[in-house]
């Protein structure tokens, strides 16, 4: 099933309550081997330094670190800390097989787009989101159709899906190598590390929902 609905996760809001012309449209998030929480994300606004000083009086975020510049918008890099962090609800979200289709944020909130296997898996979100003390307003809830390709995507987002078809049909993964990681990403038009962290995200997901459940459990000395 779909869901779609806005909530108050508190990442980014109060520089986005800085500069209300400024919209954000997220794209990855991964926790690095440190530990730190780090989000890539698309910003489009009519003042791309104010946001930035915005962004470094934000106490949910820290180290924005600009990534790819375009006229109308650019991609940033941020580490999620305090509230932001705390309030995180992105792991119990895949760990629970959920996809986030689309997630937007602006002054009013984030507006997330989000496929869930299942009505138990929304139910339990729902009541991960409680434990942080985040309600949210459901806009639209809807079944996703068998005939659509959502229904064989192992688990990967569009975007995942997308850049790993790109790979394939370019020969990243051939031997030698048919494309690199910069021609992908000009083609999808997005930052190399976009590309690069969507690729390393998709081959994980896939062998999650592949080859994982056969593989035998590693040796206790591997980390």
């Amino acid at each position: 099933m779909i869901v779609k609905f806005v909530f108050q996760q508190p990442t980014l809001l109060d520089a986005l309550r800085q500069m209300p012309s400024t919209r954000v449209r997220w794209e990855e998030s991964h926790t690095t081997p440190n530990g730190e929480m780090l989000m890539l994300f698309w910003a489009e606004s009519d003042d791309f330094e104010a946001f930035e000083a915005a962004m470094h009086d934000d106490p949910t975020v820290t180290a924005p670190r600009l990534l790819t510049e375009f006229t109308d918008r650019r991609l940033y890099q941020v580490e999620q800390i305090g509230e932001g962090r705390a309030q995180s609800v992105y792991d119990s979200l895949t760990t629970a097989g959920g996809i986030i289709e689309e997630c937007i944020g602006t002054h009013d909130g984030w507006t997330v787009e989000i496929e869930f296997p299942d009505n138990d898996t929304l139910q339990h979100f729902h009541s991960v989101c409680e434990d942080h003390g985040l309600e949210f307003d459901l806009l639209q809830k809807y079944e996703a159709s068998e005939n659509t390709e959502q229904s064989n995507h192992y688990g990967l987002s569009k975007k995942q899906r997308e850049t790993l078809i790109r790979a394939a049909e370019k020969g990243y993964f051939h031997v030698p190598r048919g494309t690199d990681l910069d021609t992908i990403a000009a083609e999808l038009d997005i930052s190399h590390q976009a590309a690069s962290e969507r690729v390393r995200r998709a081959m994980d997901i896939l062998i999650d929902h592949t080859l994982a459940p056969a593989r035998e459990d590693p040796p206790t000395e591997r980390h």
